[in-house]
Order: C-alpha cells, then structure tokens, then sequence
C-alpha cells in the first residue's frame, strides 16, 4: 500500500512537471505566432544559392515608379525581382557587385562592382552593358542618381556624369570612398565619405563637383575620423534651404541641418550602440528617417526609425529576418515601403524582407529640382585599381530567442526532477527489500 501511494505521488509530481512544460510551450507558440501576426516586416524569397555560398547582399533598391520591381547587389552579382521579390532572376552581371540604384523613373539602374566598373541597364534591368569611360578605378562602391547626375564612390576618388556613359573625375583620388548622396543639383554638390582607417578625415563635401571639385573635410560629422559606412541625404521641403543630412559611421549617426556646417550626434532608441551601416529617408518627406547597422559581433545591430527628422528613433525590426541590417531602401508608395537587406552572423545567411509603413507621416510639399544633366569630357580607356577591401560585417556573438532559453530550462528542470524522483523511489525500495 505504501508503494502504491509513493508510485501515484511520483506520477503525480511527473505529470504536474509535463503540464507546466506542455503551457511554457504552448505560452511561446501563441507569443510566436502573434507576434509575426503584428510584425511589420516579412521576408521575401531566397535569392537562389545566396545561402549555400555564404554571400552578402550588399545592397537592395526598388524601382520608386514600381515597387515590384526589385534589385539586390550581391556577392555573386546583380539579381532582379519583377514580382516584388517571390522569383529572382540573375542578370548578366556577375561577380561580387556593391551597390546598385535606380534613376526616378526606374528605367535606367546601375550597379557598381568590384573590379569591373559600372554597369547600366537602360531598360529596367532586362540587358546590361558595362560603361567605363573615364574611369580610372574599376572598383565602384557607392552610386548616387540625382536628376542633373549621377556620381560614382571608387577605390580611388569620386566621379559623376549626367547619362551615366562616360565619366569625370571629381576628386579625393587618393580615398576609398565608400558612400556619396547628392545634396544639391546645379552646381553640383555631394557628400562622400570614406571607410579607411587611420585617417584624421573621412568625411567631405563639395559644392561645386562639376566646375572645380574643391573638397572641405567635415569633421563634425565623423568625429576622429571614424569609418564611414552610409550617407543619406532627404528630400528638400518646400522653403527649406537644403536637404537634411545623416551619416553613419563606426560610432554612430550624426546629422545636419546646414549642409554640414554644423552636426548633431544623435541618440538611438533605447541608448543602442551600434556601427550605423545602411540609412534611407522617405523620399517625400524629410522627417521620416530609417537607420540600420550591426554592433561589430557583441549584441547584434539593429533597424530604427524616426519620423521627426532625427530627433526621437524608435525600434522597427519586429519580423526582420535578422538585426544586422547591411542596405535599406524606401520606395513612395501608400503607405511607405521599406525595404531591408539583412545578414544573419551565426548562419552567415543573407535575407531580404519588406515592411509596410501606414504609421509613417505622410508626404509634404518639397521644392521642386532644377537644372539640366550635366555634360562631361571623358577619356575612353580606364586604368583597372586593386578592389577595396570587404566592406564592414561583423560576426555577431551567440544569440537565442528568450523563449527557446526558457524552454530549454524548463526541459533541464524536468529532467532533473525526474531522476531526484526516480533514485528516491529506488532508495526506498532498496529499503523495503532490505533484510531486517
């Protein structure tokens, strides 16, 4: 009788273990799937053999007259989606590719690659031809599409041109410039930045890229001369003066209001820290703002946004396929679309993925662009450069959900419990049998 009542608290005291298991996990599937029922972000198709290769999309853009038209720069070249990411189709540039963009109406786009210059699509990406005339560094790591021209970062300096079929140098020749933006079209004005280190100054602009090229450091908005990985330049509203400014860096992400006279640190949302490597405004209003970045292998980057011009960010990665966030793109759609290109460090897996906005403020009246494309001289045979280095990834420390780790104990737990029970009843029955 004694054994039976102790066989009947054991399976009792097992039972209870197994039901407050099978409401942990119950607790977390229900958690799991309302949150990805809420989450803004879902994740579009595999490009084909990304994955298996370990390749990085280094760059993702839409086509702002057709949001289903898509472009990835990848490590195995340029990809296009005609469906809004569900089916990828290689194109003929090949290799590893850094970035690609899209002109405002979307027929024309360029990709930049690594050693084999530029390349332009005049026809939404069905054919390409590469177009290097005058260019004298084949390694082509940030594109720039303004309505007057577009300017290329190189290994070695900037150039721009107004069709995108010969090309002008501009300057900073001795930089691996790693980011351009457009701030003004006539006369042509940018901001280019670099991603070397052990420099005094990686960040520059020139008011006057097309008539003399003058360069003037910004130290403001790359104190030390950190890396710089993204510049953004918004839309300009309607009396405002010029467009606002974002940069991100190694430190984080700066601002300015003036055309870089003047530059504000800004604070991301819940005071995170992280490398800022990829920033996107919303083309029609100014105020709306999105950041992303990884934190050099600690804790993982991060995707946020703000819609009062920097001043307050706030999380936006509910749903994203990973946080470190490598390019982001957002298309002038109702309501907004954003796209983000993202790399997982621990499966060392690229991901893209799609968020729809309708939070966003809507779009404001801006000032309209002036100016006529600008025509260059250029000399016909370029003169290869040794690529850049890789651009910034880091290798994220290891990471699990909170409910896989509470899940996980529990099992622990039950186990333990278990075998506690398990020699218990063994002892006592040891004892029974035990002559007197």
């Amino acid at each position: 009788m004694v054994a039976r009542r102790r066989a009947a608290a054991w399976r009792r005291g097992v039972a209870a273990l197994a039901l407050g298991l099978s409401a942990l996990l119950g607790w977390s599937a229900l958690s799991l799937t309302s949150e990805a029922a809420s989450a803004p972000w879902s994740a579009l198709q595999p490009i084909p053999g990304l994955a298996s290769e370990h390749g990085v999309i280094w760059q993702l853009a839409g086509d702002p007259a057709n949001p289903q038209t898509l472009a990835a720069a990848t490590s195995s070249g340029v990809w296009m989606s005609f469906d809004g990411g569900q089916i990828w189709t290689r194109t003929a540039v090949h290799g590893l590719t850094w970035a690609v963009a899209f002109s405002a109406s979307g027929n024309t786009i360029y990709a930049g690659t690594s050693s084999r210059g530029v390349y332009r699509s005049p026809d939404g990406g069905q054919s390409w031809r590469a177009q290097n005339a005058g260019l004298r560094s084949l390694d082509v790591r940030a594109i720039s599409v303004g309505p007057t021209a577009v300017v290329l970062g190189t290994g070695a300096g900037v150039y721009y041109s107004g069709n995108g079929t010969g090309w002008a140098a501009a300057g900073l020749s001795g930089m691996s410039v790693s980011a351009v933006a457009i701030v003004a079209d006539d006369p042509l004005g940018v901001v280019a930045g670099s991603d070397q280190t052990a420099q005094r100054d990686n960040l520059y602009i020139s008011l006057s890229v097309s008539s003399s090229g003058g360069w003037q450091a910004l130290p403001g908005g790359d104190p030390g001369g950190a890396p710089v990985f993204a510049i953004a330049a918004g839309p300009v509203a309607k009396g405002a003066s010029g467009p606002p400014l974002l940069v991100g860096n190694l430190r984080g992400l700066y601002s300015s209001s003036d055309q870089g006279q003047s530059w504000q640190s800004l604070n991301l949302a819940g005071g995170a820290i992280w490398a800022v490597t990829t920033i996107a405004f919303d083309p029609e209003n100014p105020a709306v703002a999105y950041v992303g970045g990884d934190n050099g292998g600690s804790s993982g980057g991060g995707l946020q946004r703000s819609v009062d011009g920097g001043s307050a960010w706030s999380v936006y990665e509910q749903g994203l396929p990973a946080t470190d966030v490598a390019s982001l793109d957002v298309l002038p759609t109702n309501p907004l679309t954003v796209l983000a290109a993202t790399w997982d460090a621990q499966a060392r897996t690229p991901a893209s993925a799609r968020a729809l906005d309708p939070a966003a403020p809507p779009p404001v009246a801006l000032r309209a662009s002036t100016g006529t494309p600008i025509s260059v001289s250029v000399s016909p045979t370029p003169t290869a450069h040794p690529s850049a280095p890789p651009r910034h990834h880091s290798d994220r420390s290891l990471e699990f959900p909170v409910w896989l780790v509470a899940v996980v104990v529990v099992a622990l737990v039950l186990a333990l419990s278990l075998l506690v029970l398990w020699r218990r009843r063994r002892r006592r029955r040891l004892e029974a049998e035990a002559p007197p």
